[in-house]
């Protein structure tokens, strides 16, 4: 059984028993066999066993790096050499065909089948690219300044139309650039759709957008979807998927800028807090510095050109946060969370509110608690008007965080304050 054959039988097992394809492919399974990945998600594992009919986990080579005293006996020689150059169709054909299983009557739904309305016009050219170009920059930063709920309507319509643009005539070029701008436009409304906590909608939108990545040949915008859809699954509680989709985005990083690199980075140091591995986490820290140390801004693609060093640091020092909270690199983090506070412009409102919340849970958890009262009122004051779940979240946290000093002066009123933020967001 070849590699390719293997991933292909293991992915439509993972469908038949959870309802969704894998997306393992030919590269994944030979970081398996070299021992590079130890431990898939526990999905794949299932699969696995049953395709190659292993009793259990141990048997084909997996471990667990949680469990340092585990012992895997390996075999040298099912060591084989692994393919650099992933064929895209191969490692996108699970994830991009379920494009055309979205649940009827969802945004994505209605967008793939706009062309049976007769609505789309007979033929697109680069003017129609430029417009969806328009809509992502308004709706981006609709996003960034107010959260994902703010628009939410708004963007669907946006998609829908953008989408029917599609099903036009084009030439090469027009329809190349077309599935790259409505690729980015869905990515956006994934985006959106994560941050006001509609997951179902943000995943059939990465969906789309993944399509339409392959559709274009953007390895690029596909590591960029893959890395949103890593924190999705990170924010759900599901870090071992969102390292295993990190892993995808990251395969071929040859093809990326350093920026495309360091944000993929930034993504894997927080994937690898979550699964508890707090020293490889500070480590991808650092790689994501380094990329972005070599950043050439005019080399980038249009998508990253939001990731600059308020957003690395932000980044990072939120990876590192559960790192801190363990009692580990505290410094780094604190620092990190400070400067993202200090560049954040005020566009970026909901990005900074995210830093100030994670400041205050780390000092009021493991530092200056009074300066933890400082950041919590700024926190609440930047967090509670955002349209965003993620945002409400994060006060609820600050709010737990505040509970631990019941007697500090000014803790117990701000906690009520708190409270009724949270309590109103719900409303």
């Amino acid at each position: 059984m070849t590699q390719e054959g293997l991933a292909e039988l293991a992915n439509a097992q993972v469908e038949r028993n959870t309802g969704t394809p894998g997306a393992m492919d030919a590269d994944y399974i030979s970081k398996l066999e070299r021992g590079l990945h130890t431990w898939p998600n526990k999905h794949y594992r299932r699969a696995l066993r049953e395709v190659t009919g292993a009793s259990t986990d141990i048997d084909l080579g997996f471990y667990s790096t949680r469990n340092k005293a585990a012992t895997v006996a390996r075999d040298p020689s099912v060591v084989t050499q692994g393919s650099d150059d992933v064929r895209r169709q191969a490692f996108l054909r699970a994830l991009t065909a379920t494009v055309a299983g979205v649940a009827a009557g969802s945004p994505v739904a209605e967008a793939v089948g706009r062309a049976a309305t007769g609505d789309a016009p007979a033929r697109v050219g680069a003017t129609d690219v430029r417009q969806v170009d328009h809509a992502i920059t308004l709706f981006g930063e609709w996003q960034d300044l107010y959260g994902g709920g703010v628009c939410r309507d708004a963007l669907a319509g946006q998609v829908r139309w953008a989408t029917q643009l599609l099903n036009a005539r084009a030439t090469d070029q027009v329809r190349n650039d077309l599935h790259r701008s409505v690729g980015f436009l869905a990515d956006v409304a994934g985006w959106g759709a994560f941050d006001a906590g509609h997951h179902d909608t943000a995943r059939q939108y990465f969906r789309l957008a993944l399509h339409c990545a392959e559709q274009a040949g953007d390895w690029g915008l596909r590591a960029n979807v893959l890395s949103d859809m890593a924190r999705q699954e990170v924010y759900l509680g599901r870090p071992d998927d969102g390292l295993s989709l990190i892993e995808l985005a990251q395969v071929r990083q040859d093809r990326q800028t350093p920026t495309v690199r360091a944000m993929l980075s930034t993504v894997r140091a927080r994937t690898l807090a979550k699964v508890n591995r707090g020293e490889d986490c500070y480590a991808a820290v650092l790689t994501a510095e380094d990329h972005f140390s070599s950043q050439k801004p005019s080399e980038d693609p249009p998508w990253i050109t939001y990731f600059n060093a308020a957003d690395l640091a932000g980044d990072t020092g939120h990876a590192l946060l559960d790192v801190a909270l363990a009692g580990r690199h505290v410094d780094d983090a604190r620092r990190r969370l400070r400067q993202s506070v200090a560049g954040y412009s005020a566009a970026q409102a909901r990005a900074r509110a995210f830093s100030l919340g994670k400041l205050a849970v780390l000092e009021l958890t493991v530092g200056d608690a009074g300066q933890g009262i400082a950041y919590a009122e700024q926190a609440l004051d930047a967090g509670a008007p955002l349209k965003s779940r993620r945002a409400h979240d994060d006060l609820v946290e600050v709010r737990k965080a505040l509970g631990r000093h019941p007697n500090l002066p000014g803790a117990s009123d701000l906690r009520s304050r708190f409270t009724e933020a949270i309590s109103a967001w719900a409303a």
